[in-house]
Formats: C-alpha cells, structure tokens, sequence
C-alpha cells in the first residue's frame, strides 16, 4: 500500500488532548488517522454519528461562547447535585 503525506490544520487544544489519550492507550496520531480514514473509505460514514444540534443546544452554544450562564463544579457528581430522575 502506498503512502501519501497530507497536511492538515486542527485546533491546537484538541490536538493536545487526543494526543496524550492516544498516548495512553499506545496508538500513534498518525495510526488513529489512519484509522479514521480507513473507516470512511470501507464503511462510506464517519465512525461516529454527526448529528444537527436542536434549537436549545444552539441556544445554548450562543450563551457560552459568549460567556453567559456558565457554571463550575468539583466533581460530576457536583453537576447533578440537586437533579431528581
């Protein structure tokens, strides 16, 4: 199989992230690449189900990227402190 270089530009945070998960479980950037790619071409779909976010979502985005309604905690378990099923 030959090999062919491709340069992309990806966001530096998400970058680092996925790189140190990588690390952990021993895959290389340029494996999980790979396999990424090799996903698309065999099965014609992302490994993942891209989804269009609901009005409430978008709403939601808008107010955190603007820096309103956003909230801090200690744990998950914080986060749902006080939620009733």
């Amino acid at each position: 199989m030959s090999k062919e270089q491709a340069n992309y530009r990806i966001d530096a945070q998400a970058k680092e992230k996925a790189y140190a998960v990588l690390s952990q479980i021993g895959i290389r950037p340029t494996d999980a690449v790979n396999m990424f790619m090799h996903h698309i071409a065999m099965f014609g779909e992302l490994p993942f189900k891209p989804q269009i976010p609901n009005a409430q979502t978008l709403q939601t985005f808008e107010k955190t990227d603007a820096g309103k309604e956003l909230t801090r905690h200690k744990s998950v378990d914080d986060i749902f402190a006080g939620y009733d099923d």
